[in-house]
């Protein structure tokens, strides 16, 4: 995407990337109400292990922290807002770490991702519409160099790249995963979601 952006002031600009930190820091630290208030309730959340209402994402979120599944830090770094109005988007550096286990192997997954959102302004006040990562890569590493994985390969069918080992982790967990999440390995669906993100900022979609 263009960093070529419509005019916005420091004030919009600074709400919109608290809006999106808050969002990500809650998640991380299990602060439900304020996760859920992040969102505006007829928004949707897109990521590798659900896709769904805000709503559901925090109660899916909830069961995944009570059942013990590799729970992950979140670090997000806004870097660009484009706003229209009472639309906006914002695109955010970020990386995904997750201390866990597999098959009783302690193991870190790092991921890296753009974070993307929709975000509008009702009464006065921005929330988001949507959260979406654009993946880039990940990687699984063993944590003890002593310590060795089998991969059930299995597993790994159909898995794309940019979050193969994360894909692998949601299977392990019980999740059946997303396959078809926006990332680097198909540059013209990357294309075509800004594409359709800057229209429907503009309104036009």
């Amino acid at each position: 995407m263009s960093a070529v952006s419509a005019s916005i002031d420091v004030e919009t600009e600074q709400a919109l990337f608290s809006l999106v930190k808050r969002e990500r820091l809650a998640r991380d630290q299990a602060d439900w109400d304020v996760l859920l208030d992040s969102y505006w309730p007829d928004g949707e959340v897109r990521v590798t292990w659900f896709v769904g209402s805000p709503a559901d994402f925090v109660e899916q979120s909830k069961h995944q922290l009570e059942s013990g599944r590799g729970r992950g830090y979140h670090l997000i770094n806004p870097v660009w807002a484009e706003v229209h109005g009472d639309r906006a988007i914002v695109e955010s550096q970020g990386n995904i770490f997750i201390r866990t286990q597999v098959d009783g192997v302690p193991c870190d997954i790092t991921v890296w991702t753009w974070w993307f959102s929709k975000a509008e302004r009702r009464q006065g006040q921005w929330k988001l519409m949507t959260f979406d990562g654009i993946y880039f890569k990940d990687r699984l590493d063993v944590i003890d160099p002593d310590d060795s994985l089998t991969i059930d390969y299995s597993l790994l069918e159909g898995a794309r790249e940019p979050y193969q080992h994360l894909h692998y982790l949601n299977r392990k967990n019980g999740y059946d995963g997303y396959l078809d999440l926006i990332a680097v390995d198909r540059p013209g669906q990357v294309d075509e979601f800004h594409a359709q993100a800057r229209a429907w900022a503009r309104g036009e979609r």
